[in-house]
């Protein structure tokens, strides 16, 4: 199970990246629409044809990005030290355990990021602090979960 715990590891933290990728991508757009780009960039539209929508669109999407900054990176460095505390339990069945916990809960961390960029993008304040909320408590479990698993390691 320490394996697959490995593997989904790594494959979820690669689909985080590729949503942060693809909000960052939609932040650069928004900037473009709304004339938010540097100065040098002639290819944005000018400040006569900016609208007040583009301009909320990029207001929006700013936040979105400047969130997953304050979230992602700490609840992946978080998983990765839980992962290794895991991978070092000698113990077959509690390594496996705490290994189901890891894969349960960055599963949901990571489902919950991207329904917490969905959803701010759609402007639906109550699910997106309910899937907030829920990635919030997905870092705490990772990180009490790799806590735990070092604790074995070290009896």
């Amino acid at each position: 199970m320490h394996i697959q715990a490995l593997r989904a590891t790594a494959t979820l933290s690669i689909l985080l990246w590729t949503k942060v990728s693809f909000t960052n991508l939609g932040l650069g757009g928004a900037k473009m629409n709304a004339g938010g780009r540097a100065s040098e960039d002639t290819y944005q539209k000018s400040a006569d044809e900016v609208t007040e929508e583009a301009k909320v669109a990029q207001e929006r999407a700013q936040k979105i990005v400047n969130n997953d900054l304050e979230n992602i990176p700490y609840t992946m460095a978080i998983t990765w030290g839980s992962m290794l505390c895991i991978y070092l339990i000698e113990d077959e069945s509690v390594r496996d355990q705490h290994a189901m916990a890891q894969i349960v809960f960055y599963s949901l961390f990571v489902i919950a990021r991207v329904g917490h960029s969905i959803a701010y993008a759609k402007g639906l304040a109550y699910p997106r602090t309910a899937v907030w909320m829920l990635g919030f408590i997905c870092t705490f479990a990772i990180g009490i979960n790799g806590a735990v698993a070092s604790f074995v390691v070290a009896s």
